[in-house]
């Protein structure tokens, strides 16, 4: 006799149904999301096991991003459920998705379980192994630094787009200018954040923009003087905003 254990993981609850090779429904809860629902759930399966001594055990669940990786890895690593060699399993929702529309149930979270029991119980689980943690904290690490990166490219476009109104010809001015350096250049950033108007720009002395620049870029640039007339031609050749907009 085997037991196949389906679990219908949300933020909060493990709504579970317990079938038996003959599709007999051994027993049918729900369990909080945390380690007292977990460790609930796991004794559940242990006393059935006592009742039935099974063949086999399978608990499977669908992947739920972070939901189903707690109790995934705690049934995983639980010591007296990989004693009665239990196997834990995370499927893919569209394939259980797929099954479930051979039947004609509604959509509960107790159907779902159960459904989840039942596709298991047929063989169709693919004895996923459980991520281990180590591949877990690669994950998550390579997922929060493409995030950050695809933050950061938005956040650039964003700033060049209101760059362009301000300044539409700096960056290509300084694309130009040999030496020069990027609209990102903390200095660069900080010259046309601040509240000074083109105009201020423009009558700046240049000596004083040169001075301004090599304190700001902490000495970094080869040519000052240089790259302080590339930013008064852009900011002389580009279109004036009016007083509503440039204050925006």
């Amino acid at each position: 006799m085997k037991c196949f254990v389906g679990i219908d993981v949300s933020s909060e609850k493990l709504d579970s149904c317990f079938l038996d090779d003959e599709k007999n429904i051994l027993c049918q809860t729900t369990y909080v999301n945390d380690t007292l629902g977990a460790t609930a759930l796991k004794k559940q399966i242990l006393q059935l096991h006592q009742i039935y001594d099974f063949d086999k055990v399978v608990i499977g669940m669908e992947a739920t991003s972070m939901y189903s990786y707690h109790p995934a890895m705690n049934f995983h690593q639980d010591e007296q459920l990989q004693e009665i060699q239990a196997i834990t399993t995370i499927e893919n929702p569209h394939r259980i998705k797929q099954y479930a529309k051979m039947f004609d149930t509604d959509k509960t979270d107790t159907i779902d379980a159960f459904m989840i029991a039942d596709y298991l119980r047929n063989q169709h689980y693919t004895t996923s192994p459980v991520k281990e943690e180590k591949y877990m904290a690669l994950q998550r690490l390579t997922r929060a630094r493409y995030q950050t990166v695809c933050q950061l490219v938005e956040v650039k476009q964003h700033f060049i787009e209101n760059l362009s109104y301000k300044c539409n010809t700096l960056k290509k001015e300084l694309r130009d200018a040999p030496g020069s350096t990027t609209v990102f250049s903390a200095a660069i950033m900080e010259l046309f954040t601040q509240d000074l108007s083109m105009d201020d720009l423009a009558q700046l002395p240049l000596d004083d923009l040169a001075d301004w620049l090599q304190k700001k870029g902490r000495g970094r640039f080869k040519d000052p003087q240089d790259l302080a007339k590339t930013i008064q031609k852009a900011v002389r050749t580009s279109y004036r905003l009016d007083k509503a907009v440039n204050q925006s």
